[in-house]
């Protein structure tokens, strides 16, 4: 018997589907991994964006389990249920473990729920096939991906995985407007573009020079440690903008990376240099080039350890320091992109690469 999830989205999305010419419609690729391409330095260029809340990134707002797990969503045009492989968005739920700072409120609820179905209705016109998956299955999904990452398995619990909605979208849709969509409706802890994000996009390069990169506060950055907080429908709260690192701030901290005796480089990056490199990194990615211009990108520290250095150390004094947006371990990033994009959690550093 169809749940109530699945009829409205069926008809929603079926509804939808008419006016579709099935000759633009990607067929479902055979089962595989989806290739992570991931270049440490463009990963940083991806964080750069991030630290000004770009919403080609990822949207931030919370994760875990509703009511239905057993429900499948799936539109009248799909061939059969699909996998993480094969969709071209996730939208992740909010759990009961989700941190404040993503937004989350708690576990999702029904009533959230039928809000967040409520999107997924009107973006019809823009979806061919939708997935729900439940955080048994993901739960059970992410231990088959890590099966010799014993410390990371001893640390995510079930409760710590959110349910999600896999997309499927009509070749030619604006991806923004669909994911813009989705930005600050509650219950919502965050959306992938599997195709567009800078994580899944970044082309692999050997030799990245830089291990830690170090980006400062932006002002309008609404993240807590810049003095920003990002707003929450219902709850009441309206985003918050943070404060621009100052000229104070950024001597201290050049001051400090002088004095620590684990680095062996280091350089600034302004905005102009930033988005050179950013062009660079992302010149084959349409989507994110038109979304991003000179004034999103944050200047930054970029810095170079010596062989024995310890990361964690440096990595910890410089997100002390006042006007640091958000310092990137350059070494763990591909397995916190992968574990993001895949899973939808943004794991400490620590657990990820202890």
């Amino acid at each position: 018997m169809s749940s109530p999830v699945e009829d409205r989205l069926r008809k929603a999305l079926a509804d939808a589907g008419a006016t579709v010419d099935p000759s633009t419609l990607r067929p479902l690729r055979a089962p595989g991994r989806r290739r992570l391409r991931v270049d440490f330095r463009m990963v940083t260029a991806a964080a750069a964006v991030v630290v000004v809340g770009s919403a080609t990134a990822m949207l931030v707002s919370g994760g875990a389990d509703g009511a239905g797990d057993g429900d499948r969503v799936t539109a009248a045009m799909a061939t059969g249920v699909f996998g993480r492989d094969d969709a071209d968005m996730t939208v992740f739920l909010c759990t009961a473990t989700a941190g404040k700072e993503t937004g989350c409120e708690g576990v999702v609820t029904s009533e959230q729920r039928e809000k967040i179905e409520q999107v997924l209705s009107e973006q019809g016109s823009q979806i061919t096939a939708a997935q729900w998956v439940s955080q048994a299955d993901a739960y059970d999904d992410f231990r088959k991906r890590f099966p010799h990452h014993q410390e990371l398995l001893n640390e995510v619990e079930s409760a710590d995985l959110p349910p999600s909605y896999r997309l499927k979208l009509r070749q030619g849709v604006d991806r923004r407007q669909v994911m813009g969509a989705f930005h600050g409706v509650a219950g919502v802890l965050t959306v992938v573009d599997h195709a567009s994000g800078p994580y899944a996009e970044a082309m692999p390069q050997s030799g990245q020079r830089w291990d830690v990169s170090a980006f400062l506060c932006k002002k309008g950055t609404a993240l807590p440690a810049c003095g920003g907080r990002r707003g929450q429908e219902g709850d009441g709260r309206s985003a918050k903008g943070g404060q621009a690192a100052t000229s104070a701030q950024v001597r201290a901290i050049e001051k400090l990376l002088q004095k620590m005796p684990e680095v062996a480089e280091v350089v600034f990056e302004d905005e102009a240099t930033a988005y050179e490199n950013f062009k660079e990194a992302f010149k084959d990615n349409k989507t994110l080039m038109e979304a991003t211009r000179v004034e999103d990108m944050p200047h930054s520290f970029r810095i170079k350890l010596k062989g024995d250095a310890a990361v964690r150390e440096v990595i910890d004094r410089l997100a002390r320091q006042p006007g640091v947006a958000q310092v990137v371990n350059n070494r763990c990033a591909v397995e916190l992109a992968t574990v993001y994009d895949d899973f939808g959690l943004q794991l400490p550093e620590k657990k990820m690469c202890p």
